[in-house]
């Protein structure tokens, strides 16, 4: 990366990473689209172990954050060997954590379809996801380390290409009457498929190596940073079992919102991504002045972004709920948390800058005490407003509290130590 940082140049970094991660989630997006023209049981049994997936990623996405932020600090510090060997420990890590999640999950899967009380072909859903989740995760942590290393346009493309192809295959899936069997099976083909190809593309940039000093700088980041993910992780799981258990129509709709919640915090995430990385590699070149740079040019592209995304997530929201939503009662249900859900989308993007920050200054014990704040204070408030007559609004009203909660905390903690 060059020595000077401007808005073009940040953009350049944190745009293909945010499309990325939005490309990304348009993969369950499409599968949630698709399967919602098949039936409500098997929309709700899809969202449920959706749930249950995002969880069980929680492990590798806490790596592929470790793994940027000290590839960034060894880009910063122009150290390539210590690029390559870091990444090869988090593959040799990641392979592991994978194989312990499938087992996990393989031995509890009988009680989720219980707990959401959604139809056991849920059960059979998961199953097949099973098979692709190493695939899926070596797919995760090596996305990562190549939009570190610069090839953010590249992973795009192939992200892309992956959307279409899905789409593709889950219509002619389900014409075929394999509903959500056919989806989940495609969802493994196309993750084989690039797991393949990102495997070839990055040999030359990683060297799997096992080398215990590496190998313990990831854990020393991935504990905190797993303790982060898991707090939120585990609050979303308790969130989605109070609105399953306030009858179908206000889960259906629930998991139409997740959906588009997944997909524009996913492009938030990769923004901020971009924003970490430069603040990672600032910090490995020790260049106040640098970060000084970097944290004027993103606060003033957040900030604009902070009102043009929640624009734009309300006409892709209407635009979802005409195809996913056809019932009245459905749509009734969908524009009364509507507003509450964009209020939290400006939030969210606006407390963009001061998480990047914390992240590129890797204060990942921060992050997981603030998020086991937020959480708990978003359960108990969904909770006890869930029992009112606000219904699953009381549940959506607990949800804002939390991106409000989230953000006061990060900033203060960004203001009281000049990060």
């Amino acid at each position: 990366m060059d020595e000077e940082i401007n808005v073009k140049k940040q953009l350049k970094i944190s745009i293909p990473i945010a499309f990325d991660n939005l490309v990304n989630m348009l993969m369950t997006l499409v599968d949630t689209l698709v399967i919602s023209l098949v039936g409500t049981k098997e929309l709700t049994a899809l969202g449920a172990m959706s749930v249950v997936i995002n969880i069980m990623q929680i492990g590798i996405q806490t790596i592929t954050v470790s793994n940027n932020t000290l590839v960034a600090k060894f880009l910063g510090e122009k150290n390539e060997e210590k690029v390559k060997l870091i990444t090869g420990n988090s593959i040799i890590l990641t392979f592991a954590l994978s194989i312990l999640t499938i087992f996990l999950i393989f031995a509890i899967h009988p009680i989720f379809p219980i707990l959401f009380k959604v139809d056991n072909i849920a059960n059979i859903y998961l199953i097949i996801r099973l098979f692709g989740f190493i695939q899926n995760s070596i797919v995760t942590v090596l996305s990562g380390h190549l939009q570190t290393i610069g090839n953010q346009k590249n992973i795009l493309n192939l992200r892309i290409f992956a959307v279409i192809l899905n789409l593709i295959l889950d219509i002619i899936a389900v014409k075929a009457g394999y509903g959500i069997v056919g989806v989940a099976l495609v969802t493994v083909f196309i993750d084989t498929i690039l797991s393949i190809y990102l495997s070839i593309f990055s040999r030359n940039t990683i060297k799997i190596k096992f080398v215990k000093s590496y190998f313990k700088n990831i854990l020393h980041l991935l504990k905190w940073n797993f303790l982060e993910r898991i707090a939120s992780r585990i609050d979303n799981f308790i969130f989605n079992l109070i609105v399953a258990r306030m009858g179908l129509l206000e889960y259906s709709v629930h998991v139409i919102l997740i959906q588009i919640e997944n997909v524009y915090k996913s492009f938030t995430q990769g923004f901020g991504d971009g924003i970490t990385i430069s603040v990672g590699i600032s910090s490995g070149k020790n260049d106040s002045k640098y970060i000084t740079k970097v944290k004027d040019v993103t606060k003033k592209i957040v900030n604009y972004a902070s009102i043009i995304l929640p624009v734009i997530i309300f006409i892709i929201s209407f635009i979802i709920m005409k195809i996913s939503l056809r019932e009245q009662e459905l749509q009734n249900i969908f524009f009364k948390v509507m507003p509450i859900f964009l209020l939290g989308t400006y939030i969210t993007m606006s407390a963009t800058y001061y998480f990047a920050i914390l992240r590129g200054n890797r204060d990942f014990k921060f992050l997981a005490k603030r998020n086991i704040i937020s959480s708990a204070i978003k359960i108990l408030v969904a909770t006890i407003l869930s029992f009112t007559p606000l219904g699953i609004i009381g549940v959506w009203i607990g949800y804002l509290i939390y991106e409000i909660t989230q953000k006061y905390l990060s900033k203060k903690r960004v203001l009281d130590l000049n990060y």
